[in-house]
């Protein structure tokens, strides 16, 4: 298999890092990740012999090995067909050799896969140890990296004689190491929820509350289904496809079809709000179109807006629509300002938002509109919002303005700031800065789609 498209072999990169991270900061990030995953040690991992097992047989090669980066040693945390290597060889007693005695250190240096259909032809290879002590001729490797993007090790098959491999067969490796690495981190996610102690003594409450926390998010999650069919049910009902309806008839579908649309937008919200993805710090880079991420904002809280009898308004300045930030942030950003504002706002109000550019960042404005009462801000948005605002305890300010705190929070882990234009109750306004992200910073997806590039 693989004899009929060539691949080209990729030259071993130098320790210059193509993706702008410094060779010490990325060795910093993997040690942090291999501890957080308890991988500091050679280890069987069920999860990883498989993927070695079937990318092995179905490619058709002799040998399979999952290793692991740490310091300057290459671990060995899954094979087969080590035997094939020769009876009780050194790599299969030990399972580690030094980084610089294999192969994956190009892997994890340049995080991009490496493809040698001959290693004999190349002199720097043909001087490492699975060269001239294994005898290895052919060497296909991709990166093993965990779902924040960070390279740990490889997946690399093996074969004593010379061989080629195609994009197919390199995109199939691709795929089986990503599915080892995401099966390893969701069990070992489960573990860290279900073990009865943790080391440090975090008490069993604390991990009772987390598993908790943790079904209640799964539950939230099952409640999508049942919704899901409500939802489509009363859609089809309003457009009288099983017969007409009467006007008692109409007015009850119309209620439910409001009704489960709120309760699917709470439960989407729900959902962001669970641990998993509350606890995560990282900020993913993302094209973001600012006008439809805030025309879903204001589509999800239209039927609460239209509950006590307000209109909800997004502008942006033209030109000004396209941003490099962290979508689900901004989107929370938005959603619970939204929601924080409308909740104290009364009934018959506009709540406008306008998207523009101050210098090298973004501006959102959220201000109300009232017929009677002119512009301005609800006193309770302000008194929490304001700088000179004094801390609030969660418990004792009302629910909805709860949200408020979160945005500020929200802001500021984006890097930006929420201020209060005006003074008063009139003509007062909020604006929420966000600096643009570094798109550099988005590594994983692009070196995702570049894996099978790399062979050419």
């Amino acid at each position: 298999m693989g004899d009929d498209q060539p691949g080209d072999a990729i030259a071993p990169p130098g320790l210059a890092c193509p993706l702008g991270l410094p060779w010490v900061e990325r060795l910093q990030r993997r040690s942090q990740a291999l501890a957080a995953l308890q991988l500091e040690h050679p280890s069987s991992i069920p999860a990883w012999d498989e993927a070695a097992q079937v990318a092995a047989r179905f490619l058709g090669v002799p040998l399979a090995i999952v290793t692991v980066g740490n310091g300057a040693t290459e671990q060995v945390h899954a094979a087969f067909g080590l035997s094939s290597l020769g009876v009780g060889n050194p790599l299969s007693q030990q399972r580690q050799l030094p980084l610089g005695s294999g192969l994956g250190v190009y892997i994890l240096d340049s995080e991009q896969p490496l493809v040698v259909p001959d290693t004999t032809e190349n002199p720097v290879l043909a001087q490492s140890d699975l060269v001239s002590t294994y005898g290895i001729r052919a060497y296909c490797g991709v990166p093993l990296s965990t779902g924040q993007g960070i390279c740990l090790g490889t997946l690399a098959v093996m074969d004593v004689r010379p061989r080629r491999f195609s994009e197919q067969e390199l995109g199939f490796l691709a795929m089986a190491a990503r599915w080892g690495m995401s099966e390893y981190e969701r069990q070992s996610a489960r573990a860290t929820l279900t073990q009865p102690a943790l080391k440090g003594a975090i008490g069993f409450e604390a991990i009772a509350d987390r598993v908790r926390l943790n079904l209640l998010t799964q539950l939230t999650q099952e409640l999508r289904s049942p919704l899901t069919t409500v939802l489509g049910m009363s859609t089809m009902l309003s457009r009288e496809i099983y017969g007409p309806l009467t006007p008692k008839q109409r007015e009850y579908t119309d209620i439910v079809h409001r009704s489960s649309q709120t309760l699917m937008t709470l439960v989407d919200e729900l959902i962001d709000l669970s641990p998993g993805e509350a606890e995560r710090t990282d900020l993913v880079p993302t094209a973001v179109d600012i006008e439809a991420l805030g025309q879903q904002v204001v589509t999800a809280l239209t039927p609460l807006a239209e509950k006590h009898l307000q209109t909800l308004t997004l502008t942006v300045e033209p030109g000004e629509t396209h941003w490099v930030l962290d979508q689900r942030v901004v989107k929370q950003i938005l959603y619970h300002l939204m929601v924080g504002i409308m909740q104290v706002a009364g009934d018959n109000g506009i709540l406008r938002v306008h998207a523009c550019r101050r210098g090298q960042g973004l501006a959102l404005g959220l201000w109300l509109s009232n017929p009677w009462l002119g512009e301005g801000l609800p006193t309770e948005v302000m008194a929490i919002l304001q700088p000179s605002a004094a801390p609030l305890a969660p418990g004792a300010i009302p629910c909805p303005l709860l949200g408020l705190l979160l945005s500020q929070h929200l802001t500021q882990r984006h890097g930006g700031q929420i201020k209060v234009q005006g003074s008063g109750d009139s003509n007062c306004r909020l604006e929420v800065l966000l600096p643009m992200l570094e798109a550099t910073t988005a590594r994983s997806e692009a070196s995702r789609s570049t894996e099978v590039g790399a062979t050419r």
